[in-house]
């Protein structure tokens, strides 16, 4: 069986997205030429679009799927979970050293399917949520936003994110060239490096290994 790249992945991706109703959703940069305005900040005028966020990640999950790269487990939802259309999957790669996935979706502004968090590892720790903020003023149109989601997937898959779990809900979550950092006010670059060479650093360390060939 021949190896799965990355290119091939994104090949997936983009010929079951085309094939989606959702991919006839598309909208341009709020303001590509000027600063936002103080009112965007507190303004979604239309949440529905926001649904490309969803139907974007089912497509990475059936897509992996189709590959041979992972199984696809439908989770329950738990009875302290609020919102609106909350759904959960995991989707466990066939690489053995390469860490589950959980992908959530959730609504903003009630419309389910419009956010997406995504957890590595069991039990898993949040490393990205796509839109981080759906208000008009972050607004930078559908192809960013897309964008963002494959970036997001491909970052947390392909085999070179560290995620530093520490007390009192500290985090590191780092990839080749960024890191964001929760309750870290230093060492975090000397944490980043030590949890690549295998040191376990504070209290959960996880190095995620590529779910395709490298």
């Amino acid at each position: 069986m021949a190896r799965v790249t990355l290119a091939d992945v994104r090949h997936a991706v983009d010929q079951e997205w085309a094939v989606r109703p959702e991919s006839g959703i598309a909208w341009p940069d709020r303001h590509p030429d000027r600063a936002p305005l103080t009112e965007e900040y507190s303004r979604v005028t239309d949440p529905e679009r926001y649904r490309v966020v969803g139907a974007r990640a089912a497509t990475w999950a059936s897509a992996l799927v189709r590959l041979g790269l992972a199984r696809s487990e439908p989770l329950t939802v738990p009875p302290d979970v609020v919102g609106v259309g909350v759904e959960r999957v995991r989707l466990v790669p066939t690489v053995p050293v390469a860490l589950p996935l959980e992908i959530t979706t959730r609504s903003l502004e009630d419309v389910p399917g419009s956010v997406v968090d995504l957890a590595l590892g069991a039990p898993p720790v949040d490393v990205g949520i796509e839109p981080d903020c759906g208000c008009d003023a972050c607004d930078t149109g559908s192809a960013d936003l897309l964008g963002a989601v494959d970036d997001a997937f491909v970052r947390v898959l392909g085999g070179d994110l560290v995620v530093v779990v520490g007390p009192r809900d500290r985090k590191i979550v780092a990839s080749s060239d960024e890191w964001s950092a929760a309750g870290w006010t230093r060492g975090v670059d000397d944490a980043i490096r030590r949890a690549r060479r295998g040191e376990r650093v504070g209290d959960r360390t996880l190095v995620s290994a590529s779910w395709w060939a490298v």
